[in-house]
């Protein structure tokens, strides 16, 4: 038997044989702890408007800053971002946003490739070129299909791994957090490691997944889950909401933690939560409790609740509210009333209760 420390590698090329007892232990480097690992790659999944691109932005930012992340964990350092985006432009979307979150711009690189996008395997020796020059911290491929070429089939679990090895191997060597964004596919699941768009060796490649999906019984919410931690304990899921101001560029507001794992945002809502279309009916169903009102009224009111229009169309359909067009002569026009067959009709009321046809009994 050879002895301690011996090397084995001499006639391997550039393969080593090493024994465990050989290898110095070390400790992870969190970048986020508990959510993003220095030297390591990491994926966001979600639907479109989620504000997964202005989340990266909202990191990148305190990153930038050296202020603490959103779960209030500090940050040891300022660092540097790298941002590629194959959405968003540069000079009209990701500046004024990242301005928008109070970045340290300087700290803010975004590349340009004229008509060309990085692809992988291909550039992992330009990336890395571009992560060393300016000692990047964290490196966002947004999103990550869009840096994948058409030879590399991304339903199919070897070709993703060749070309996501060697971009874990840029990760190990640079020390830089590589965090790929992605789209959900069109299928549901009530699994989260499930849901994203490609093969399960994307998420397999990853040693840390975030998923951010709606609240499920608050509709002005969105929640940032852990999907996948390989190395430690899953995190705390975070509330937050996408913040638009008129003519301003959004940004995120966080709301602090969250009682739901990332496969529960996947499930429907339990018959004892509390459903957003229920809310809505029960708001209905109030404003129409006095009598018919007009439906241009209703949808104002439904607006400052907070109810968007698809949701108040379905509590109509479901409660169920009727329509009534009241015609007036002198304008030539017309003016729509909603109103709740079951309650008592008013006397100073519009119009006169329409009449029904009582239900037809079987059998059939």
């Amino acid at each position: 038997m050879l002895k301690r420390g011996t090397a084995w590698g001499r006639a391997m090329t550039d393969w080593t044989l090493e024994r465990a007892s050989d290898i110095r232990p070390t400790t992870l480097d969190w970048l986020w702890p508990g959510y993003l690992v220095r030297s390591k790659l990491a994926l966001l999944d979600g639907d479109p408007e989620m504000g997964k691109s202005l989340l990266t932005i909202d990191i990148a930012a305190r990153l930038s800053l050296g202020v603490p992340m959103p779960d209030g964990a500090p940050v040891d350092r300022p660092g540097t971002t790298i941002l590629i985006s194959a959405e968003d432009g540069a000079a009209d979307t990701i500046r004024p946003r990242a301005d928008a979150a109070g970045a340290d711009l300087d700290r803010i690189i975004l590349p340009g490739f004229g008509d060309r996008l990085p692809v992988l395997p291909d550039h992992i020796a330009k990336l890395e070129e571009m992560i060393r020059t300016v000692g990047a911290d964290l490196l966002v491929l947004d999103p990550l299909m869009a840096f994948l070429p058409p030879r590399v089939a991304a339903n199919v679990d070897q070709c993703v791994r060749q070309a996501l090895t060697p971009l874990t191997n840029l990760a190990a060597r640079t020390g830089c957090t590589i965090l790929l964004v992605r789209h959900l596919a069109k299928r549901n699941d009530d699994r989260a490691a499930h849901r994203g768009v490609g093969s399960m060796g994307i998420l397999a490649a990853v040693r840390s997944a975030l998923f951010v999906a709606p609240h499920p019984s608050d509709y002005t919410l969105n929640v940032l889950s852990a999907s996948k931690l390989n190395v430690g304990r899953r995190p705390p899921s975070l509330g937050y909401r996408v913040v638009a101001q008129p003519a301003s560029p959004a940004t995120i507001e966080w709301t602090g933690p969250i009682d739901l794992t990332a496969d529960d945002l996947c499930r429907p809502p339990k018959s004892t939560e509390c459903k957003i279309r229920d809310r809505a009916i029960d708001w209905l169903k109030c404003e129409l409790a006095a009598g018919p009102r007009k439906a241009a009224d209703i949808y104002a009111a439904a607006a400052l609740a907070g109810i968007p229009e698809r949701t108040l169309q379905r509590a109509k359909s479901n409660m169920p509210a009727k329509s009534h067009r009241v015609w007036d002569q002198k304008t030539e026009r017309g003016e729509w009333y909603w109103y709740d067959s079951d309650v008592p009709w008013p006397k100073n009321a519009p119009f006169k209760k329409p009449y029904e046809f009582p239900p037809v009994e079987g059998p059939w």
